[in-house]
């Protein structure tokens, strides 16, 4: 699947209103660097986007001398006009800038998904290190856009480096990452593989290690104001030393490609940390530019299994109890106090007599209420159920109604009726903090929090409110996600995604739809808010809902019966 960008530097349009919607990566993007006395700033802008991500685009650069009020604008040179993620750096005296493009395969033109057909993805001849795909990797220019130096990777590795460097699709692998950094994890892929001096002078890297070698990645150090290719034994002064090019917390969701494009580094990357922008629904998901609705294709419901008391929380379990690799449904019964693994196409039995309300995490374990408290438990392992948040006596089981829990590992969960009109709280498993995100009797409008369910990319949580004793703001509520797990309240309540009297649970296909229980019916939207579908349970009103493994069949739940429906 692709997905069209528009081409947006991030970092300068920290002000606005736009956000391009998720798919497969981020959008092209330069960031921006201010100087360490703040008075210099550079920036790049696309002023012509191409129809996707790959291109073609084109740059300008903006210079900016932020006393004299002095601007210059100027085409950007030696910028590909295909995919790119790189890094400014503009010197104290303004006088020069460098440009550190780590990964993608230079183009001049759009470039290739799947990277060129007519460059190896590994061979150790001198005219694929001479490639001009590897080339462009750092260029320093002048503060009028001319270009005083540039790099390639054959001018910065030895020959025995090229060894292990390589080209996956359009990027090419070459350099070693710091302090055990997860590229895939931070806000930008290029922070792991540099280090920077706080005066923006000095770009240190890590050459990949040859093979078999068991000394350390061997230091590249460049001068960013003239390109000198600094001795790694040169003694550098204090106020020159390499460091981590930001501060704070650099986790990211695993699942993030939609927060990689809300990501807005701050100008000065080593001193101020970045920040994720917080958007609506409706500037995340603009139905102006929404595509054409599929034809909505369930319709084939069957039943599964009967005779329940109260099932609810059906939870895909990828791993089955007692049959490695096989696929599951656990569902749970709250007047029976039991969780029932379902292996289609028959096969149904009793797991935990002890265990209700409960989905299953990412890393496979259920959780939920076990014996009153909410806890975490690998199906099928041997080790006791680990508690998270103790009741608080005998007879005072933990107030749950449903729950999520995100790539990060933080439970989001809903009290119904305690206190009298519910809570949403989220709870972190590594401090087993529990943080109170709204209470029903401070926001009347969000009484009685009921399903719960992220948004695919976990930029959104949705939340179905029940509002007894108010039924006309009963309804789906979409709380955008802030960086460090909390909710924006103000911006979700302000109106209803979705209009649906007496919502109850919600799931969410790996397109983003969707889907939710009111009295008799399954309701489907699609992520920009619009009705796409809706589905009839054949006896009783729906409890609760879950996808399949592949999110192809959908799993229905009401008090006595679990049902399957079917795409056609």
């Amino acid at each position: 699947m692709r997905r069209q960008f528009s081409c947006i530097l991030q970092l300068v349009l920290i002000a606005s209103a736009s956000t391009l919607n998720a798919g497969y990566e981020a959008p092209p993007h330069i960031d921006g660097c201010q100087s360490v006395n703040g008075r210099y700033l550079v920036t790049a802008e696309c002023v012509d986007a191409g129809n996707t991500s790959h291109g073609p685009h084109q740059w300008e650069f903006i210079w900016k001398d932020q006393v004299e009020g002095k601007t210059r604008r100027f085409a950007a040179k030696g910028i590909q006009r295909g995919q790119i993620y790189a890094q400014l750096f503009i010197a104290p005296d303004g006088e020069t800038f460098a440009l550190f493009n780590h990964v993608t395969l230079w183009e001049p033109e759009k470039s290739h998904m799947h990277g060129p057909k007519d460059l190896p993805h590994h061979a150790d001849t001198d005219e694929w290190r001479n490639d001009h795909r590897f080339s462009k990797r750092l260029l320093i220019y002048r503060n009028d856009g001319e270009i005083l130096k540039e790099f390639s990777i054959a001018d910065l590795l030895l020959p025995d480096e090229w060894s292990t460097v390589g080209r996956i699709f359009n990027r090419v692998h070459w350099l070693e990452p710091y302090d055990g950094l997860d590229y895939k994890a931070t806000p930008r892929t290029q922070y792991a593989f540099y280090r920077v001096s706080p005066d923006y002078t000095v770009l240190e890297l890590l050459a990949k290690r040859p093979r078999k070698s068991r000394e350390p990645p061997r230091v590249i150090r460049i001068s960013l104001t003239d390109g000198r290719l600094i001795d790694s034994e040169e003694n550098l002064s204090t106020e020159k030393t390499p460091i981590r090019p930001y501060l704070g917390d650099d986790h990211l969701p695993k699942s993030g490609p939609a927060w990689k494009e809300s990501y807005t580094p701050g100008f000065d990357p080593v001193r101020v940390a970045g920040t994720y922008r917080i958007d609506s629904p409706d500037v995340a998901f603009p139905r102006e530019h929404a595509p054409k609705q599929p034809e909505f294709g369930y319709q084939s419901v069957s039943l599964i299994r009967d005779g329940f008391k109260k099932a609810d929380t059906p939870s895909w379990l990828r791993d089955a109890v007692g049959r490695k690799k096989t696929a599951a449904l656990l569902v749970t019964d709250l007047e029976q106090g039991s969780l029932f693994q379902f292996v289609p196409p028959d096969s149904f039995a009793a797991v935990r007599s002890d265990a209700t309300r409960g989905r299953i995490g990412q890393d496979r374990r259920f959780y939920g209420l076990i014996d009153g408290n909410i806890a975490r438990w690998l199906p099928g392992g041997k080790d006791p159920a680990d508690v998270l948040l103790a009741k608080t006596s005998v007879d005072a089981p933990v107030s749950l109604n449903d729950l999520v829990v995100s790539s990060r590992g933080l439970i989001y969960f809903t009290t119904l009726k305690d206190p009298d009109k519910g809570r949403l709280s989220v709870l972190d498993p590594t401090t087993k903090k529990v943080t109170v995100l709204f209470d029903g009797e401070d926001e009347v409008t969000l009484a009685n929090p009921n399903g719960i369910a992220l948004s695919r990319h976990e930029r959104f949580l949705y939340v179905g409110i029940s509002n007894y004793r108010k039924r006309s703001h009963s309804g789906i509520y979409c709380f955008p996600i802030r960086s460090d797990g909390t909710i924006d309240v103000a911006s979700g309540r302000e109106k209803k995604w979705a209009p649906i009297k007496a919502p109850d649970g919600i799931a969410v296909d790996r397109q983003g739809n969707v889907f939710f229980c009111a009295g008799n019916t399954v309701h489907a939207y699609d992520r920009y808010g619009r009705p796409w579908g809706k589905i009839r349970i054949p006896k009783g009103s729906g409890t609760n809902l879950c996808f399949d493994e592949q999110g192809k069949s959908l799993y229905v739940t009401t008090w006595n019966a679990l049902y399957r429906v079917d795409p056609e």
